[in-house]
């Protein structure tokens, strides 16, 4: 099966849905597909051997995004690479523009609601001050209308299909399917030493976030929950984003120059480092449609701190492989401190359950998807005729 993946964003972009593009890509190959990915040009010095670009500007909105240039709609690049079916990973003009070319080939498209891009407009609309009821529901218009005409849409957790069926969604086709995570890679191992000390963390019980430093995450709540914990507990931000400056004044304004450490952003074969040095893994986010970091800290036996929201509710099971809080940072620091004591029952529980979610899986029901929506399209175009 030849496979086009259409992507919002792309490297050098660092983002849960660049992550999950490239596992589904990694994971269809293995299966014995051609997996072709398409991305907005992020220019000379950042372009990838194998990848195809759309002309593209920097988008003012969003550090370290890039839209892509119309009228161009490059329908020549997809006659030339003659899919059997588009898959978007993203909702926006990439999304577009995989829908376009699928129509005019008369080939199945798909989407991936990957992220929910109406819990962002607040912070990254180009043009400030828009009222965002309005916006909101002005979004809602497109995407019920381009998942509505889509042959198929994909969810990461059932929660998220729920949602968007509230919104009046009702795909053809609508399955869940959770991204798998690479078990080989993300799993146990020794603390180096090296890497605490580099932190100068030695003797310190250490909290960590792991993710993109945006608004929406919440980061800084972390932050001022130190406030509530004993004083021997740190805290490391691993990665970066917009919203760093922000964490980086609420960890002044609290006074907690000692107990938090910025690493920037780390590239994705040293995380397993990163994450074994964690005592707990925290996320402060209700915007996660996964929680792919979580997934990744969970293989590598560490306890879990997440709000009850999303696709928190699937992932994890309160108590059990993790813990989940409902209100505000005293709620959250009273969840650390109950992983912070919780015994290996709950740290193997944590590590069984996100081996549950391989690659392998994961890759074998895009398959059917794929199948099943070609063969879906054929049918109805037949009777067309």
């Amino acid at each position: 099966m030849r496979i086009a993946i259409v992507a919002d964003s792309y490297h050098p972009t660092i983002d849960g849905m660049v992550t999950v593009t490239d596992t589904f890509k990694k994971s269809l190959e293995k299966l014995g597909h051609e997996v072709f990915i398409i991305a907005p040009d992020p220019g000379e010095e950042h372009r990838r051997e194998g990848i195809y670009y759309f002309p593209s500007i920097k988008y003012s909105g969003y550090e370290g995004y890039y839209l892509p240039i119309y009228p161009s709609n490059k329908i020549e690049l997809f006659e030339k690479l003659k899919p059997d079916v588009i898959h978007a990973q993203g909702l926006t003009l990439m999304a577009l523009k995989g829908f376009i070319s699928a129509h005019t080939l008369k080939i199945p498209f798909i989407v991936m609601m990957g992220t929910m891009v109406t819990d962002t407009l607040e912070y990254y609309l180009p043009i400030k001050n828009l009222p965002i009821d309005l916006m909101e529901k002005l979004a809602w218009v497109y995407l019920r209308n381009l998942m509505n005409h889509a042959d198929g849409v994909i969810t990461p957790t059932t929660p998220i299909m729920k949602e968007i069926g509230e919104h009046g969604v009702s795909p053809r086709d609508g399955r869940v399917i959770t991204a798998g995570i690479d078990t080989n890679m993300f799993s146990p191992m020794d603390p180096p030493k090296e890497l605490i000390e580099e932190l100068g963390l030695e003797g310190r019980r250490i909290i960590m976030h792991v993710g993109r430093v945006s608004f929406e995450k919440h980061v800084d709540d972390i932050v001022r929950c130190l406030g509530l914990l004993d004083d021997d507990v740190s805290l490391v931000i691993v990665g970066d984003g917009p919203a760093r400056e922000t964490v980086e004044e609420a960890v002044k304004e609290c006074g907690f120059e000692d107990r938090v450490r910025f690493t920037g952003f780390v590239n994705r074969a040293d995380l397993p480092r990163y994450y074994s040095i964690a005592d707990v893994c925290v996320s402060s986010s209700r915007f996660e449609t996964q929680g792919l970091t979580t997934m990744e800290a969970m293989a590598c036996r560490k306890p879990i701190v997440c709000p009850e929201a999303r696709a928190f509710t699937e992932i994890i099971h309160n108590g059990v492989d993790g813990f989940m809080f409902t209100g505000g940072i005293e709620d959250m620091a009273d969840a650390i401190n109950r992983a912070l004591n919780c015994d290996d029952s709950v740290k193997e529980a944590a590590m069984e359950r996100a081996r549950s979610f391989s690659e392998l899986n994961c890759a074998k029901m895009l398959e059917a998807m794929y199948e099943d929506v070609i063969k879906a399209k054929k049918e109805r175009l037949s009777k067309k005729k």
